[in-house]
């Protein structure tokens, strides 16, 4: 696999940064090891002020949203509320949050693309017609890159965290459980056994059109994190796209406050250059 070959072929677990005693570990102890930090995640999340004030928050100074669009995607086996740190900083900001709908993340891919292709129809009218910017996290990630091959009319800018963007099945322990669950589900339905539904050798149409170049006009930028216990980074790393390396674990990458304060600075990037060139796209 390309996107495995470009970094550290040889090894399988392929962590950079790890302190030592996780490094002696077996990988999948590794793996959960580092997930487990997860929780101080959340505390550091909570201990800094969103607004800062000049007092050094993650949002400090004026907003600079004025109101542009934002929808947030959540992770594979999450929902809507597991975006709340995210849609409490982009608020925060100045920017106009929309939700997914997503109660689960487990639905087939194809169809969920299609439930936010509605979404995002009703979110660009409600913003004056104006693209979105999507932010997604992990499958969230792949859902926005889905949803911006499928109609990049209504997609500015993809910002994706831990998304596997080269391949979505890269994988390691702990998701594996729910995606087998997820599998044996779908497939009792014949249509979707037929199609191979949620296996690397689907053939539905979002999965052909995954690895297709975003449309001109569409940004992507793509975030992870080399420490990452659920998924492989290097399947992180895209050709062509923004890809920015940012601390922490898979699960609690929606919280650390240095990258909320890059996804502000992304979102802040797309408006200046829209702004720049006069368009919308």
């Amino acid at each position: 696999m390309e996107w495995r070959e470009t970094h550290l072929p040889s090894i399988h677990w392929a962590p950079r940064g790890l302190p030592g005693t996780f490094r002696s570990l077996p990988g999948w102890g590794a793996r959960i090891a580092v997930e487990a930090r997860f929780g101080f995640e959340i505390a550091e999340f909570a201990g800094e002020l969103v607004i800062g004030g000049g007092g050094g928050g993650i949002v400090d100074g004026p907003p600079a949203g004025q109101g542009r669009g934002v929808l947030l995607i959540p992770g594979f086996g999450f929902g809507d509320a597991s975006t709340l740190p995210l849609q409490i900083v982009l608020r925060a900001a100045g920017y106009r949050v929309f939700l997914s709908g997503i109660l689960l993340n487990i639905n087939c891919a194809d169809e969920t693309v299609d439930d936010l292709v509605a979404v995002a129809q009703r979110a660009v009218v409600a913003n004056g017609g104006e693209p979105l910017l999507v932010v997604g996290h992990s499958r969230g990630g792949m859902l926005a890159r889905g949803l911006a091959v499928r109609r990049p009319d209504l997609v500015s800018r993809v910002v994706s965290m831990g998304a596997p963007l080269n391949y979505e099945f890269a994988f390691y322990e702990i998701p594996a459980p729910l995606v087998g669950v997820l599998q044996r589900v779908q497939h009792r339905d014949p249509k979707r056994r037929e199609l191979r539904c949620s296996t690397p050798q689907c053939r539905c149409d979002y999965l052909a059109a995954a690895h297709r170049p975003l449309p001109a006009g569409v940004d992507l930028v793509s975030m992870y994190s080399t420490s990452d216990g659920v998924v492989d980074w290097r399947a992180c790393v895209v050709p062509g796209a923004k890809n920015i390396e940012v601390p922490g674990t898979h699960l609690g990458m929606g919280l650390k406050p240095d990258t909320l304060r890059l996804i502000l600075q992304e979102l802040a990037a797309d408006f200046n250059i829209r702004s720049t060139t006069g368009t919308n796209r």
